[in-house]
């Protein structure tokens, strides 16, 4: 007991040396501790910044890399259809092709290739209610070994070419007279690079007839697209895509449906006077088929574009020319047995198509159709769900 009383009297000595009162103890050790706090708290709250400072740069660093990785897979893959592609076709121009759809031209050479069909089929109506095919690759050195009958150019096709900044390849074309403006002309005024076969003297074996049908002369001209390359070459075309005039559509990474609105079955007519398309879905392969080509065609994406068109009758025909108006208007779009409301516009020297909140459509990955059909002349979409 006295060693205890002697300690607390030598450290109320020791503290009254320093000028500290005992009684003021208590107090300066609850000062200290609430320091201590406070820099622990601080420490604490400085390390939980930093490490959410750290989070955050890692998320926006995988959002680049996430973006850059996007990019670049829409980079290398086909504009046209969302697919892989060669690396040597990265960045060049597509080729089209004007090709036959009158009964004796069918099956279309190319057309239902395995390897090498069209990443887009266009059909709309030439004349006289027939419909006639362009055909759209992006990659001109992937092709069907034959591609016909060919035909000739009208306006509508080559204007429409001219969104996707191709090369046009064509047998023969219309030219003006009276009020009707000629494809001859329209290839002039917008200094479209196409090659005509009634106009090519090339080195290589381009344009050729085949005669394993048996059917009139006027439907068995082809192209031996290997030649292709060769002939863009002798005309010194430019390869290298314009993207400024180019429409590179926006694909999903997985097949979506694109409404809750069912079609396993539609019924496309071009116009009163023209032919009628029947398209089926099928959930086994994810596909639209048509048999109306005399082959089993498939597509991805089903497209239907309703324009205003007019009949022209140039001086000394006996048929009218089909001319489109290709401004705006409003479609369809048809994708895993599912089918929306879109519109449609060509801006700037691209073809853009929305939904109807006015959002860029993204389409499913693989081949595309397009109907380019009449509004005001009799063009008609059945849908069975």
């Amino acid at each position: 007991m006295k060693k205890k009383t002697i300690k607390i009297i030598g450290i109320a000595v020791l503290l009254a040396m320093l000028g500290i009162s005992s009684f003021v103890l208590p107090d300066f050790i609850q000062k200290e501790r609430i320091r201590r706090q406070e820099e622990e708290a601080t420490l604490r709250a400085k390390e939980e910044a930093e490490r959410i400072a750290a989070e955050k740069e890692a998320a926006r660093l995988a959002a680049e890399e996430a973006k850059r990785k996007a990019e670049e897979d829409r980079r290398t893959r086909n504009p046209l259809s969302g697919l892989a592609m060669k690396e040597t076709a990265i960045g060049k121009r597509p080729v089209a092709f004007m090709v036959e759809n009158t009964p004796p031209a069918r099956p279309q050479w190319g057309m239902d290739d395995k390897n090498y069909s069209p990443d887009i089929i266009l059909e709309a109506e030439v004349e006289g209610g027939i419909s006639r095919t362009m055909w759209l690759f992006a990659d001109m050195t992937s092709l069907p070994e034959l591609i016909g009958p060919m035909r000739s150019a009208r306006p509508p096709y080559v204007r429409f070419s001219e969104l996707f900044d191709a090369i046009y390849v064509h047998w023969g074309q219309s030219d003006s007279a009276g009020t009707y403006i000629g494809a001859s002309d329209v290839i002039a005024r917008d200094g479209v690079d196409n090659i005509n076969q009634l106009q090519y003297r090339g080195q290589v074996e381009l344009f050729g007839r085949n005669r394993e049908r048996d059917v009139a002369i006027e439907h068995t001209g082809v192209v031996y697209t290997k030649n292709l390359p060769k002939a863009i070459e002798e005309y010194g075309y430019r390869t290298e895509r314009n993207n400024d005039h180019f429409t590179a559509f926006e694909f999903t990474d997985e097949p979506l449906t694109v409404s809750d609105t069912p079609c396993n079955d539609l019924t496309i007519t071009i116009s009163s006077r023209s032919w009628v398309k029947h398209w089926t879905y099928s959930k086994t392969d994810q596909l639209y088929h048509t048999t109306d080509f005399e082959n089993d065609l498939s597509r991805k994406n089903i497209i239907i574009l309703y324009d205003q068109t007019e009949y022209i009758t140039k001086p000394g025909a006996y048929f009218s020319y089909c001319n489109y108006r290709l401004e705006n208007g409003t479609g369809m779009l048809a994708s895993q047995g599912t089918i929306m409301d879109i519109t449609w516009s060509a801006e700037k020297g691209k073809l853009v198509i929305k939904d109807p909140d006015g959002k860029i459509i993204a389409l499913n990955r693989g081949k595309t159709y397009i109907a380019w059909i009449s509004e005001n002349l009799g063009g008609d979409v059945v849908i069975n769900s």
